[in-house]
């Protein structure tokens, strides 16, 4: 069968890899790409949902799959199906659990599934009057889609109304910043919990630790992510079951009978677990509506079952079906950024902050075959040399019997890279 995935990051690549090790899959096409996919596959310019569409009915594809939220926003899904085209995601209307925080903390709210203590605001002075007689410490964040780095958390009051300025004045994320989404800053054990649904069934995948500030000892900026590991060190499969009936299931089927759509594809639940009353409580901090990046690169490689059969069983219904089987050893992944550079100006300060492209990558092809690398921000200029075009530019996948020993072999690999500027962290997989 031919398959088209949807994307162009790390995330993306992986996914595309893990198409390519199916028996059953003749060709992968990914539309848009980067450089390191056209290992895996055959990158095809189609950017526009249109074009992807038009792509994909052209060369028959058996089965698409649906990496980024943005397509999944603009409607992707509903476009193909109407085309009677198989494609594997949430449709447009399922997307605002993701593309609205707003909308989605009240939905959650109806549904009785456990949320931090939050508010809702259009106008900034209502936001900062509310920070200053709310009495406890916040997170601000902005409504739309901010590729993951919408969230401000504040230590005090003065720090909130810094991010209410940024978000609803300065617009640092644009329109997503229109409203904000002001809750409670818990305290607790964060986690990040993946499921595949067929709208009914829910199933859940493993979990995977993973790593969102920019620096070492979690300092610095939010990012996209800076790297992650599984198995998950402290889920427990009775942690499992009462995330499943406190928020999974109540939320898939809330959905469907409540507000009338069905949910299909990959729910990512970003969770804070606190003790209340001798019982833990899992609190939905946000949703997402796919694989997250980097925690794909550590979950798809440890699936065994082939991820067609998954998909087929999500489009029929079939789910509950499914017995998923997982590879127990450690993976680790292990992501190098576009860090501080010296420009014609000054100074570019590096990921997540502004970072400069087109600087040569060298190494890549030194790398231990036993590891996989899966590229994020890279292209080819104009002599057919690897050079960055991203903040997150590649990762280094490693294995391992133990987490310690998958460690050692992502960052000695990883040595074996480089460009101007790079950054990893060094304490991926210490805890």
């Amino acid at each position: 069968m031919k398959v088209l995935v949807i994307g162009s990051g790390g995330r993306d690549h992986t996914i595309a890899w893990k198409f390519s090790q199916s028996p059953r899959v003749k060709q992968v096409f990914v539309a848009h790409g980067n450089a390191g996919m056209e290992q895996h596959a055959q990158c095809v310019n189609a950017r526009t949902i249109e074009e992807m569409a038009q792509f994909a009915s052209r060369e028959k594809i058996d089965l698409t799959f649906v990496g980024p939220e943005k397509p999944l926003s603009a409607g992707v899904v509903d476009l193909f199906q109407s085309l009677s085209l198989p494609i594997v995601g949430p449709s447009q209307r399922a997307s605002l659990l993701e593309s609205s925080k707003c909308d989605t903390k009240v939905l959650l709210q109806e549904l009785s599934i456990p949320v931090p203590d939050f508010a809702v605001f259009s106008d900034p002075e209502e936001a900062r009057r509310y920070v200053r007689q709310v009495g406890h410490p916040v997170v601000v964040k902005a409504d739309g889609l901010a590729a993951g780095k919408g969230a401000l958390v504040c230590d005090g009051v003065e720090d909130a109304e810094e991010a209410i300025e940024s978000i609803m004045v300065q617009k640092i994320f644009g329109e997503a910043g229109d409203r904000v989404d002001i809750e409670k800053r818990l305290y607790g054990r964060e986690l990040s919990f993946f499921c595949f649904t067929d709208g009914y069934h829910v199933v859940p995948m493993v979990a995977a630790q993973d790593y969102k500030r920019a620096r070492d000892n979690d300092e610095g900026k939010n990012t996209g992510g800076m790297g992650s590991y599984s198995p998950h060190p402290w889920l427990t499969d009775a942690l499992v079951q009462t995330i499943m009936t406190r928020v999974a299931e109540p939320l898939i089927r809330g959905c469907r009978e409540k507000y009338g759509f069905l949910y299909q594809g990959v729910l990512y639940l970003g969770l804070m677990l606190t003790e209340e009353n001798n019982e833990i409580v899992p609190r939905v901090l946000e949703i997402n509506i796919r694989l997250g990046d980097p925690e794909a690169q550590v979950i798809l490689p440890r699936l065994e079952t082939d991820l067609v059969d998954v998909c087929e069983a999500i489009l029929t219904g079939k789910l509950q079906d499914m017995q998923l089987k997982w590879d127990p050893r450690y993976r680790l992944c292990l992501i190098a950024v576009s860090g501080r550079t010296r420009g014609k100006k000054g100074w570019y300060k590096g990921y997540p902050d502004r970072y400069k492209i087109g600087l040569p990558i060298e190494g890549v092809d030194q790398v231990d075959p036993s590891c996989l690398l899966f590229h994020s921000g890279t292209g080819w200029n104009g002599q057919g040399q690897l050079e960055t075009t991203g903040g997150r530019v590649l990762c280094v996948v490693s294995s391992g019997d133990t987490l310690s020993e998958a460690r050692e072999t992502a960052y000695e690999e990883m040595k074996k890279i480089h460009f101007e500027g790079m950054y990893y962290r060094s304490d991926i997989g210490m805890g």
